[in-house]
């Protein structure tokens, strides 16, 4: 920006030649501010998994007991589920097991754009809402890419299909879900229908008019490793996945620096930095202030100058 030597003012503009400066100084905290917003993100995703896991563990609560596939008749009786309510009660579970397969999956394939991050406070303030929302939904594509907790979750899933019921009194006609009518379909490398299940009505009516008992048991069998029931296993797995997702959050023993004391070492981080930024800007404005009194000094003198030999 030019000095202008001329006039009894010195043409300076402080306050744009500071701000310029600061702007350039704030760089390192606004790097910080993003990056602890992009954590912030994830815990939201994170804490958006946890709620779709809870709901699902709370779904089958009580199907994983056998006295879940049972009711009490008009008599005061308890007797078993008709063949169509354990039927509706099947598909229904499928549907959400299938719901969270591909909710699992989408996170975990999802592409990230880097040419979107969080938007700073200047650039906010230069946007309107709607583009600031579109642009934040962007950036926020892919947090959770190839995440470790999900990778597990959908592992776990996806093995619960093929496994194979033991213990004592299993049928063996019935110790896995396809001799019910229940498999896995063919698995595509890269595709968001990876591990979700599939059902053949007929074959799991059949199953469930010919043994009834050994259909329940393969469900909500209770026990340990292989004594496990399918209903029993994805409950215990939901368990696991939200206990992972609270650690990643919040800490615990023997885990990584948690999300929430990142972000914590971060503002603290930035209160430190900001505090040099003010001692900055408080210097910028002492230089500029000293050199704003030196350029009037010197126009002073040149207009006495000018006196002296006009």
């Amino acid at each position: 920006m030019p000095i202008r030597l001329t006039g009894m003012s010195s043409g300076l503009d402080v306050e744009s030649m500071v701000k310029e400066l600061m702007k350039a100084e704030r760089i390192p905290v606004n790097k910080l501010q993003q990056k602890k917003q992009t954590i912030q993100w994830k815990v939201d995703a994170y804490t958006g998994f946890n709620l779709k896991f809870s709901a699902m563990r709370e779904s089958i609560s009580t199907l994983r007991f056998s006295s879940g596939w049972k009711k009490t008749d008009s008599n005061g009786n308890t007797v078993r589920l008709s063949t169509d309510e354990m039927v509706t009660k099947i598909k229904d579970f499928v549907s959400k097991y299938n719901e969270m397969v591909t909710s699992v999956n989408g996170d975990l394939t999802e592409k990230v754009d880097n040419n979107y991050r969080p938007l700073t406070s200047d650039e906010k303030a230069a946007m309107n809402e709607t583009d600031i929302t579109n642009w934040e939904n962007k950036a926020k594509e892919g947090l959770l890419r190839n995440d470790s907790i999900l990778r597990t979750v959908l592992s776990d899933m996806r093995g619960i299909p093929s496994a194979v019921l033991t213990g004592t009194g299993v049928n063996t006609n019935y110790d896995t879900l396809s001799e019910i009518g229940i498999k896995t379909n063919m698995f595509v490398i890269g595709s968001s229908e990876n591990g979700k299940l599939q059902i053949d009505e007929t074959k799991l009516r059949a199953a469930i008019e010919a043994d009834p008992d050994a259909v329940v048991s393969l469900l909500t069998k209770q026990g340990t490793g292989s004594d496990r029931g399918l209903l029993q296993r994805v409950y215990e797995t939901m368990n696991t996945a939200m206990t992972q997702v609270s650690r990643k959050i919040n800490g615990g023993i023997g885990t990584a620096a948690s999300l929430v004391k990142q972000m914590s070492d971060i503002d603290k981080n930035i209160i430190s930095k900001n505090t040099m930024l003010d001692k900055r800007e408080e210097f910028y404005y002492k230089m500029f202030s000293n050199m704003e009194a030196a350029v009037n000094k010197g126009n002073a003198q040149m207009a006495w100058l000018s006196q002296q030999f006009g």
